[in-house]
């Protein structure tokens, strides 16, 4: 009987012992885009970073075309919102980090998680869609940027609020997407996708992995 809970005692000890096992490497990179980065505004996942950003461009652009015969009403408000779309060290409006930033930084980390050598097929098949969203982000944020510069050169309110009205609508190209085939639907595909479409394959993909659980 002895040598029973001596047994025992031995076996709850080296279960206590031993160490937890490692998070997977593909895992860590999808946190860094759900969860938490720390490089970002408070240390916010960069998914979340991307989709205030957007938010908040969205907001000035249309603040922008409520004072229509006030040109440095629009160019104020115009420059915030191109704060928030790049990030810069100086200025004001956003969260100091842009969109074009957190959009990269998802398709960093998504390429990384993909990439790792404990990657599941989930991870993999749902990257490429969220890659497609990410990049198709960063490169219309990057548009806004051209149009951001144009108003602030402008000689008329005319000419800005007619720019501001571009901007409007590549805002919303920037969260959902362009039906570019005019198919009417925005189709993975087809790479159709913006912010809107990295975040649900990401909840998609992040629910199987185990890292958001799903509510009852």
């Amino acid at each position: 009987m002895h040598w029973i809970k001596t047994t025992i005692l031995a076996l709850v000890i080296a279960a206590i012992s031993l160490p937890a096992a490692a998070e997977p490497q593909s895992h860590t990179h999808i946190k860094h885009i759900t969860s938490s980065w720390p490089d970002a505004p408070k240390q916010m996942g960069l998914l979340q970073v991307a989709l205030n950003e957007t938010a908040i461009a969205t907001l000035y652009i249309k603040l922008s075309q409520t004072q229509s015969t006030d040109l440095a009403w629009i160019k104020l408000h115009v420059s915030r919102a191109k704060h928030a779309l790049d990030g810069a060290q100086y200025g004001d409006g956003g969260l100091g980090y842009g969109v074009v930033k957190a959009a990269r930084g998802i398709t960093k980390h998504i390429l990384l998680a993909a990439n790792s050598p404990d990657a599941s097929v989930n991870v993999k098949l749902h990257s490429q869609r969220i890659i497609v969203g990410a990049n198709n982000a960063a490169a219309v944020a990057g548009q806004m940027l051209l149009i951001c510069n144009s108003v602030s050169s402008a000689i008329s309110t005319s000419q800005a609020l007619a720019l501001t009205r571009q901007l409007e609508e590549l805002a919303g190209i920037l969260l959902n997407g362009e039906d570019l085939n005019y198919d009417g639907e925005i189709n993975v595909i087809q790479k159709e996708g913006g912010l809107t479409l990295a975040r649900q394959q990401t909840v998609f993909m992040a629910r199987a992995e185990g890292l958001i659980k799903v509510k009852k």
